[in-house]
């Protein structure tokens, strides 16, 4: 660069008023917090709201979750057509018939009955907790989702 020429003149930036950027965080916190207050407002959070929000493959949880039975209850979900499904109930599983595992495919239920001779004498006195292991029959069971649950025995 010789000594005539000038150097390059930066351009200048815009900025904004003071006023008018607090006004832009204000609106933009606000909004945070609307929606964070109506994203905790309609979320389905605890074992014992899971009834509220099945995946399409589980028309109902029995019993449904927060719910309080007798200890011989039965426990299962009832399926829409075309799912297969395997119970955890209080860590003990429950896969084929010989567990005790019941599997109605007219009705799409597949159920548990505590009793003698069986996995699961009876229900655990106070909270009962299950996983259901669910996936499309026309796939592997390794392509399998929880749908977790909890109720109440006595």
């Amino acid at each position: 660069m010789s000594d005539t020429e000038t150097p390059p003149t930066r351009r200048s930036r815009f900025e904004l008023p003071n006023w008018a950027r607090n006004t832009i965080m204000t609106v933009l916190i606000l909004g945070a917090l609307v929606g964070i207050f109506f994203t905790g407002k309609n979320a389905t959070t605890g074992m014992n709201n899971a009834s509220q929000n099945l995946p399409n493959s589980v028309e109902r949880l029995l019993p449904a979750s927060g719910d309080e039975v007798l200890r011989q209850a039965q426990v299962g979900l009832d399926l829409a057509e075309g799912y297969k499904a395997t119970l955890t109930i209080n860590g003990t599983e429950i896969r084929t018939a010989k567990d005790g595992l019941i599997t109605d495919l007219g009705t799409g239920q597949v159920l548990f009955q505590p009793g003698p001779e069986k996995a699961i004498e009876t229900l655990n006195s106070g909270q009962n907790c299950v996983i259901a292991m669910v996936w499309d029959e026309l796939e592997l069971e390794s392509t399998a989702t929880p749908v977790s649950w909890c109720f109440d025995a006595t």
